[in-house]
């Protein structure tokens, strides 16, 4: 997450905010996007497409177009009078994928890779999660599978896998201040680190529970981190994966009975690293937020003992 605030002409642009397509490509002056990148679903990117559209209508009667907006055209004929070397892939511009030129002329509906971007807006609203049993005062859903490094794996419609960490690591570590996700097309491997999130200047890795494509990532998880230790398994969640090796993948993770006793052994051991710094559980709960309200605790200790990294 950005800690400066980005300027735009003589207007910042908030920490935690993105421009619009139609800003970044230079058509308008300022506009913040308020939809993700969704622009489908925007009613601003609807008005201002009819408004290009009739003004293109009239050029093609040989007309020239009249009124307040006759000189807006659209964000992809703005794009296509750029030098070659700038005519930047609108996902590249908008930091959904690295840098990237585009190679269709802006006709987006022609390109395999914005085809692939827009159906990981279909995979933006997951299956909620409305029962979840306790362990230990832990949140452990049914279903999932868990990775020693307390992400979870959840398989869901196509063999796609929705991913995020689980409520012990959120009770243990806190809210976070910014996370740093794989964007949409980029590779992660199984144990290796996937994400990495912050809190007061400390960092700390998370590993990828399964080898595989970001087909998705939450956008709104890294402008709110907050909602990934209010809601780990619905609203909370990372990323999506297309698996690499699902079978072989999955076999490596807890599932059942065993992700329970794991959950109650790894318990076991925050016990015991909370007493080791003179502190004890009042009813043998667990302490929500152990690096907010123990700060003796090693922020060090903590990641590798439970993120494993």
């Amino acid at each position: 997450m950005k800690e400066e605030k980005k300027m735009s002409g003589f207007k910042a642009v908030p920490n935690g905010e993105e421009k619009c397509i139609w800003m970044e490509a230079g058509v308008i002056d300022y506009k913040l996007c308020n939809y993700y990148y969704n622009c489908s679903a925007c009613p601003f990117d609807k008005a201002m497409k009819q408004t290009t559209d009739k003004n293109a209508a009239a050029r093609r009667q040989g007309l020239e177009p009249t009124g307040k907006k006759a000189h807006i055209i659209s964000w992809q004929e703005k794009m296509k009078k750029r030098p070659g070397l700038q005519r930047e892939c609108r996902h590249a511009l908008t930091g959904r994928t690295t840098s990237r030129l585009c190679p269709h002329e802006f006709e987006c509906h022609t390109c395999e890779f914005d085809q692939m971007l827009e159906d990981s807006w279909q995979l933006q609203i997951p299956a909620r999660i409305s029962t979840i049993p306790q362990v230990d005062g832990f949140g452990l859903p049914e279903g999932h599978f868990f990775h020693l490094g307390h992400a979870w794996a959840r398989v869901e419609h196509g063999g796609r896998i929705r991913i995020g960490l689980d409520d012990f690591a959120m009770k243990v570590f806190g809210p976070m201040d910014s996370l740093d996700l794989p964007l949409t097309g980029e590779e992660v491997k199984f144990s290796e680190v996937g994400l990495a999130f912050k809190r007061e200047g400390r960092e700390a890795q998370a590993l990828s529970p399964l080898s595989g494509v970001v087909a998705a990532q939450n956008y709104q998880v890294t402008k709110k981190p907050e909602v990934i230790k209010e809601q780990p398994y619905n609203d909370g969640w990372l990323m999506v994966l297309e698996p690499a090796a699902m079978k072989k993948d999955l076999k490596n993770l807890l599932y059942g009975q065993e992700s329970t006793e794991w959950i109650q052994a790894e318990h076991q051991k925050l016990v015991e690293m909370v007493s080791s710094v003179g502190m004890t559980y009042a009813d043998g709960g667990p302490i929500d937020d152990v690096v907010g309200n123990l700060p003796d605790l090693s922020w060090d200790k903590l990641t590798e003992e439970f993120l494993r990294t």
